[in-house]
């Protein structure tokens, strides 16, 4: 989801590619989709956007697609076809990118699991991955926290993938040596530390499997560490508050530079209760909220 300046919202889900609303609640438009969208990066002159779709798992032979849609009326303007699986995003100067979602072989970029997705970051973060002499060919390996800086385009708003030989590993995905962490959403602050969220590999049927962490920019230690009771579907933050939606239908406040909890709340449309799926703090400081349902809820950040 994304708010444009003059209040209008973008949003993507399943089953639609793209769709308009006006500040009234009103739909514009929606342009659907066999599968439909993942994510959203507008263009500086908001004018069109950049959607990445949702596409079935890459051992089928059916590839991803990066589409430019009109937000005139969601007309088809540009197509790219990534080497491998991404993520779409947009860094700080508004420029939008592709990170590789998952690790590389032979110079291409291939989805291992969920991809970790940074929003606001000044260079482009994503997961590449490490094997040692002991990891079968089956395993992935170890997990790194990695970035690339930007790749120019054809024009300096359309993305492109990054260079393997550009990308430079910062830190393991997991401050604990050995222990297999599965990756989710993320965030970064202002001083380059990354708030993100995770789950602990096999156990999901145990209290404390998720986790949302801060993590020191230089090495990764960190900073502190919060359980929620299930695992973030989403995240976002800004200058002093970090905000957690989780699947269990709870939205969490954080302070960013302690983690203390400052506030929790369960989402209901009346005594409707509802499962938050995306989350954005939009221009204006209140929550963008999609839920499992299709809804789309504008909501206060203060209770």
């Amino acid at each position: 989801m994304h708010e444009l300046s003059d209040g209008r919202i973008l949003a993507t889900l399943a089953g639609v590619r793209l769709e308009w609303w006006l500040p009234s609640g009103r739909r514009e438009w929606a342009v659907p989709d066999e599968d439909g969208g993942r994510e959203i990066a507008v263009t500086r002159d908001e004018t069109t956007a950049w959607v990445s779709l949702m596409r079935p798992a890459r051992h089928t032979r059916r590839t991803q697609s990066v589409v430019r849609l009109s937000l005139a009326d969601g007309a088809q303007l540009d197509e790219i076809t990534p080497a491998g699986y991404v993520s779409l995003s947009t860094v700080a100067d508004g420029h939008p990118v592709l990170t590789p979602a998952g690790h590389w072989i032979n110079g291409v970029p291939v989805a291992i699991g969920d991809p970790l997705r940074v929003r606001h970051a000044r260079l482009t973060r994503f997961l590449s991955f490490v094997k040692d002499a002991d990891t079968r060919r089956s395993q992935p390996g170890v997990a790194w926290v990695s970035t690339a800086e930007p790749q120019p385009g054809e024009a300096s708003d359309r993305p492109a993938e990054p260079e393997e030989t550009s990308v430079r590993r910062l830190f393991p995905y997991s401050w604990v040596p050995g222990a297999p962490h599965i990756c989710g959403p993320g965030v970064e602050t202002a001083d380059g530390s990354l708030i993100h969220a995770g789950s602990v590999l096999r156990r999901r049927d145990r209290p404390g499997y998720s986790y949302v962490v801060r993590r020191d920019a230089s090495d990764g230690t960190p900073h502190w560490l919060f359980r929620p009771d299930s695992s973030a579907t989403a995240l976002d933050a800004d200058a002093t508050t970090a905000f957690i939606a989780c699947e269990d239908g709870e939205i969490v406040a954080l302070g960013v530079d302690d983690g203390a909890v400052l506030w929790r709340h369960r989402l209901a449309l009346g005594n409707l209760p509802l499962i938050p799926t995306a989350l954005t703090v939009t221009r204006s400081g209140r929550l963008l909220i999609g839920t499992h349902d299709g809804r789309i809820l504008l909501c206060s950040t203060t209770t």
